[in-house]
């Protein structure tokens, strides 16, 4: 990471940070600095044989146990990066398609996306099926409170059990269930509003999208948000959890057609996934940006961003396509990679494929 170090000031007795607010130091205050990291070559440990897809869903839990999806197979690695168990996700039939996304919630669930499916899905830890929101390849609509669009990403509260879904490859939404009984409890759309599914933005207006445009990751901080990565949007909305509109951020403009002039800096599909720094105030926010195949940095408190690392590659440290990402109990960050760029080997002259992969960052020290 090349930016220059930069702190954010929180209090210390306290774990609320107010978005928008940045108080100046004093005695009572801690400075967090701009967390470092460093690509771990040796995690995960693969068993003999063991190849990847595409990564469309990795998530952390209680133990430091990481999880992955891939190949609709749920798999989960210890500490130390060995496989410790893994189990298709596919479905009593073999039918449930595309599982994508992943969430460990503080009661040891597991849950998923069958996306292609439209279902969202509760395991046990040992992968037995548990909970079904949605019926099989069927959908209604951004306002129906019965079925889902092509689900993406889902975070559940610990505090209340409520469980909040990215529901949107083919809705445009966020949409609340309780963890237990799996009623249907509220949805809203961008900027806390109604979802419409015949909306189409004016190109020629320049300003943001009313509504999602595939809302794809989604988190809670302990201060009671919900940050959405609305995907094709480039941007990340923050809403209160009965889904009041707080703030958002514009990662990226999006990029002109073709015909139209170049766009300086802009991207494409800027914010795919979010998650949290493990301080206590989570000062930063962490989002993949799978179009430019970087994670960017930002400060929680003003949403400015603060550093950006990675870079389309097959290295190690480098990224193609990051789809998802979570941070585990010692605050190392996790991403997992879907179909990225081709690379051409400047040496050979060949190209190969980056992404389908998970990678381990590790937290080195707080510049």
């Amino acid at each position: 990471m090349t930016a220059p170090m930069k702190c954010a000031t929180v209090m210390a007795t306290t774990l609320l940070l107010m978005i928008g607010s940045c108080a100046a130091p004093d005695g009572n205050e801690i400075e967090v600095a701009l967390p470092s990291f460093e690509a771990d070559v040796s995690w995960p440990i693969l068993p003999p044989d063991f190849e990847w897809g595409q990564v469309i869903g990795i998530a952390t839990d209680s133990r430091g146990h990481v999880w992955t999806s891939s190949r609709s197979e749920i798999a989960e690695w210890d500490r130390n990066g060995t496989l410790v168990q893994s189990w298709s996700a596919r479905g009593p039939e073999g039918n449930w398609s595309v599982v994508h996304g992943l969430f460990i919630d503080h009661n040891d669930f597991v849950w998923t996306n069958a996306r292609e499916s439209n279902l969202t899905l509760k395991f046990s830890r040992d992968g037995q099926h548990l909970m079904t929101i949605g019926r099989f390849d069927e959908t209604g609509g951004s306002n129906d409170t019965e079925l889902m669009g092509r689900p993406a990403e889902i975070w559940v509260d610990p505090l209340d059990n409520e469980v909040f879904v990215a529901d949107g490859y083919a809705n445009r939404r966020v949409i609340v269930f309780d963890g237990e009984t799996g009623e249907y409890l509220r949805h809203w759309g961008a900027y806390g509003e109604r979802p419409d599914d015949a909306y189409r933005p004016d190109p020629t207006v320049g300003e943001p999208s009313r509504q999602f445009r595939t809302p794809h990751g989604i988190a809670g901080s302990r201060d009671g948000s919900i940050y959405v990565a609305d995907r094709a949007n480039n941007r990340i909305q923050v809403f209160r959890q009965d889904g009041t509109f707080v703030t958002e951020k514009i990662l990226r403009q999006r990029c002109a057609p073709e015909d139209q002039p170049e766009i300086p800096e802009c991207g494409r599909e800027a914010a795919f996934s979010v998650g949290f720094s493990s301080d206590d105030a989570q000062t930063y926010l962490y989002v993949a940006d799978g179009g430019s195949h970087v994670i960017v940095v930002l400060r929680r408190s003003d949403l400015e961003k603060v550093d950006e690392f990675g870079g389309p590659g097959t290295g190690s440290g480098q990224l193609g396509r990051p789809h998802n990402l979570a941070v585990d109990l010692d605050g190392n960050l996790f991403v997992a990679e879907a179909a990225g760029p081709w690379i051409v080997d400047p040496a050979r002259g060949d190209s190969v494929q980056a992404g389908f992969r998970p990678q381990k960052f590790t937290l080195s020290n707080s510049r």
